[in-house]
């Protein structure tokens, strides 16, 4: 999968939460970078749905791609 988001340079939404959404009055670029990052969020958090287990899906679906993978961490760091 990182292989898929460093080629469509999805990445950082793994690597990085989502800032605060930016006030009304805030430069058109602070505003397209926000949406950018929701926009390229969704699509993340949809593929990692698409490539997990019935039963993860269920664990993660009200979750953003950044919390899905801290969430999966945790789970497989206590397995192992």
């Amino acid at each position: 999968m990182r292989i898929v988001l460093n080629q469509e340079k999805k990445e950082y939404v793994i690597k990085e939460p989502v800032s605060n959404e930016p006030d009304t009055n805030a430069p058109r670029a602070n505003k397209h970078k926000f949406k950018k990052h929701m926009d390229d969020m969704l699509d993340v958090g949809c593929l990692m749905l698409a490539t997990m287990t019935s039963k993860l899906q269920k664990q993660h679906e009200y979750m953003v791609a950044y919390e899905m993978i801290q969430n999966l961490k945790e789970i497989f760091e206590r397995q192992a």
